[in-house]
Order: structure tokens, then C-alpha cells, then sequence
């Protein structure tokens, strides 16, 4: 279990239940959940273990197959401001700060052989990551992320949120710097198993705008939590045209979201839905005035059986009132472009953990209008929490990338990952 971000939030799904609570700290209801949880799945491993601390709960009372993947008792606990769903109203001590703080460190070494070129290969320590977050007062929480990435940037999400109702019904508002969907979402728009983000949610989903899901954003958002669903509407600053979502944005233009998730069972299946409109101001340097728009939609889904689970996604975008005279211009003034993706994983017991194997067929066309343009890739890797807790998280991930433009080069890489957290 744990606290979390860059690599996934962590949490602890939250039930209708009595809110008795023994001398420990934990609701009598959460230890009965994750007794008959352990019951059907073996342990998983847990990267940042500071709400294990608090709650004094395995990981795995929130995690599953391999963290920072979260289980419906995890994605639930995030919804609620990291907390369970029946404290929201009660007052938190926030005193204890090793209940709430946690460290991260990611080292990798990456080989990469593309058709033509000398294969090259190197480590890199990728980033350290500071993660500060919790519930305070009765109805409020806060998410504290401190980033140093390996290109020696300092990189900030701050986001603070209310929580108000019951547990099975209840909403707020939050607004920040935050992930508004992907690193936040579920099925997909969550963290992966391995070490990538699928290609049509990590990377462009167009040629024209450099709009991502992955990119972080500042704005507002308002929430409602009923049951194992949650609906949101969001008011975003937007990118600019590097495609940053946290620059400074002075014109009056803003972009507007809204999702959808829902939880199927405890183990985690869900469903999510995503329609996203957005505006770029200064496209190209020769326009700095002109308005371009785009819309974004996606939808993502798993399903969990027993130990093995199956997932796909799908991302549609279409950008409009783009330049088309002057430097840097586009050939059209509308375009679109499509991605989808597909998974399967398998994960075997090993000891007091699980040893997870992976596959991932990813394709994105970031022009539908011209043929032969889009790209293939094939993705196979694995996952293994090591200790207990599990303090260690070894991963290897196998890309071949096919290009299906007419003499693209083929390109073959194996990346490997160490993830220390404390």
C-alpha cells in the first residue's frame, strides 16, 4: 500500500461498513476486507509504503498484481482524498509525518538498436521524487509531489481537495497542479505494470497538436463519487505549443474535461470514459494570434480473472482551425488521428509475492487522412517486488517498434528498472 504519484498514488478502497476502529488505528471492516482479499490473491508488492504505515495494512490491501498498480480498494481510497471513504468527516492527526511522507528513486539502463544506426545503451538515474500527501481537518486532503528528473529539472504537482458526504456518497472540489487523468484514472489511465505508458496515451495522438494525456496540468476540478463510479468536470489552462499543460497561459482560452470511471469489482476491473476540448493559442510562430481547437476522447477498460487480467485502450483526436499559410503551417486545416492498444498479463506466485509477465500490441496513426503513416509496436516485459515489505521493484521491458511508413527504420530496445522506495 502507499502513498503515491509519479508512480502511482496509493491508496485504500473504501466499503460501507461499521467505523469501529481498535487501538491501531484500522477500522475493523478494512482488516476484515484484506483478510478475505489475501484469501483469493497472493500478496503484491508495494513500492511506497507510507499508508501501510499508518493503517498498519500490507500492501496489498490496495495493490494488485504489481504496484504502483492500485485494486478497487486503493482506486477508492485516492477518490476520497486518501482516506478511507467512512473517515470522511472525522477529524485526522496528521502528526505523524512518516505516516504521509515517502521517497522514490528509479535507476535505468536502457539499450536501444535502430535499422541503420549503431546501437547505443546507457544508465541513467532516472528521477527522485519526494511525495508529501494526505488528508487534514475533516474534509480536506493535499498531494505534494517534489520531482528531480534526470535531465536535473525540478518538477512540482500540488493539488489540494475537499471531501464532503458519506461514504457512498459524496463529492468536492480540487485544483492545483495535478494528473487530471492519466497517473489518476483507472484501466489504463492509471500506472502501468511495467515500466512505459502505452504509446496513444504517453505520446502525441496527433502530428498537428502537441496535446498528451500524460502531461500535467493546472486547473479546477469538481467531483462526485456515487457507489464505485466517479464523474468529474474539469477547467484546465491547457498547453501551449511545446505542449506543456503548466507553462504560463495569459489569454482567456481554457480547456474543459470531463471523465468518467467505474469500478466493477475489489479486484480492480473498471471502465473509463474521457471527452476533452481544448484551445491553442500561436500554434506557429508565423500565426502568434490565430485560435486552433482540438478534441480528445478515450475509453479504456480490464478485466481481472483470478490472476489474470486483460486490457485495451482507445484515443481518438481531431484538431481544427489550423494554420495553413505562412512558416510552420499545415497542409489542411483540419486533422485527425487514432491510437488503441491491447494487454495481457499473467502473474505467478513466487514466495510472499507475485512475478508478473506482460504483453502490449500499441498502434497510433497521428494522421488518419495519409496512408501508410502510423506505427506499430510490440511490447513483452516483467515486474518482481522484491522483500517484504517491498521496499524493491526490479522491472525489464522489450520494445520493437515496426513503422509502417514506406523505408521508416525498424528499431529494437530493452529497458530495465530499479525502483527503491522508502
Amino acid at each position: 500500500m502507499l502513498i503515491v504519484a509519479s508512480l502511482g498514488l496509493s491508496a485504500l478502497v473504501g466499503i460501507a461498513a461499521p467505523a469501529a476502529e481498535p487501538a491501531d488505528g484500522a477500522p475493523i471492516w478494512v482488516r476484515d476486507y484484506v483478510t478475505e482479499y489475501a484469501a483469493h490473491v497472493e500478496r503484491a508488492g508495494a513500492p511506497i509504503p507510507a499508508w501501510a504505515r499508518k493503517y498498519k495494512l500490507d500492501c496489498s490491501a490496495c495493490h494488485w498484481p504489481a504496484a504502483p498498480r492500485l485494486n478497487g480498494m486503493g482506486i477508492q481510497f485516492r477518490w476520497a482524498g486518501y482516506r478511507m471513504p467512512d473517515e470522511i468527516g472525522q477529524k485526522v492527526d496528521v502528526t505523524d509525518v512518516g505516516n504521509y511522507m515517502a521517497i522514490r528513486g528509479r535507476m535505468r539502463y536502457d539499450y536501444d538498436k535502430t535499422q541503420g544506426v549503431p546501437a547505443t545503451s546507457q544508465f541513467t538515474w532516472n528521477d527522485v521524487t519526494l511525495f508529501y500527501s494526505g488528508p487534514f481537518g475533516k474534509n480536506y486532503s493535499g498531494f505534494f509531489e517534489l520531482e528531480r528528473a534526470a535531465e536535473d529539472e525540478l518538477e512540482i504537482v500540488t493539488s489540494f481537495a475537499s471531501a464532503w458526504g458519506k461514504s457512498g456518497s459524496y463529492g468536492g472540489l480540487r485544483a492545483g497542479v495535478m494528473h487530471w487523468l492519466l497517473r489518476d484514472g483507472t484501466a489504463g489511465f492509471d500506472r502501468p505494470t511495467g515500466i512505459r505508458t502505452p504509446t496513444p496515451f504517453g505520446t502525441p495522438i496527433t502530428s498537428a497538436i502537441p496535446f498528451r494525456f500524460s502531461n500535467d496540468q493546472l486547473g479546477v476540478e469538481a467531483y462526485y463519487v456515487r457507489g464505485r463510479n466517479r464523474f468529474s468536470a474539469q477547467v484546465l489552462n491547457g498547453i501551449n505549443n511545446a505542449g506543456s499543460g503548466t507553462a504560463t497561459d495569459p489569454n482567456t482560452n481554457r480547456d474543459y474535461v470531463v471523465t468518467n470511471q467505474f469500478l466493477f469489482n475489489d479486484q480492480g476491473s473498471s471502465i473509463t470514459a474521457m471527452g476533452y476540448y481544448g484551445t491553442l493559442v500561436g500554434l506557429v510562430a508565423s500565426a502568434p494570434a490565430d485560435k486552433s481547437h482540438f478534441w480528445r476522447v478515450g475509453g479504456s477498460a480490464n478485466w481481472i480473472i483470478q490472476k489474470l487480467e486483460l486490457m485495451g485502450g482507445v484515443a481518438y483526436g481531431k484538431d481544427t482551425d489550423l494554420p495553413t499559410t505562412g512558416a510552420g503551417s499545415f497542409a489542411t486545416a483540419e486533422q485527425t488521428g487514432l491510437g488503441y492498444w491491447a494487454q495481457g498479463q499473467y502473474s505467478f506466485p513466487v514466495q510472499n509475492t507475485l512475478w508478473t509477465l506482460f504483453g502490449r500490441y500499441e498502434f497510433v496513426d497521428p494522421n488518419t487522412d495519409v496512408a501508410g503513416n502510423g506505427s506499430k509496436r510490440f511490447v513483452v516485459g516483467t515486474v518482481l517486488p522484491v522483500n517484504l515489505p517491498e521496499y524493491l521493484r526490479l522491472a525489464v521491458e522489450y520494445a520493437h517498434d515496426l513503422k509502417q511508413a514506406a523505408g521508416a527504420p525498424k528499431r529494437n530496445g530493452v529497458t530495465g528498472e530499479v525502483m527503491l522506495n522508502f
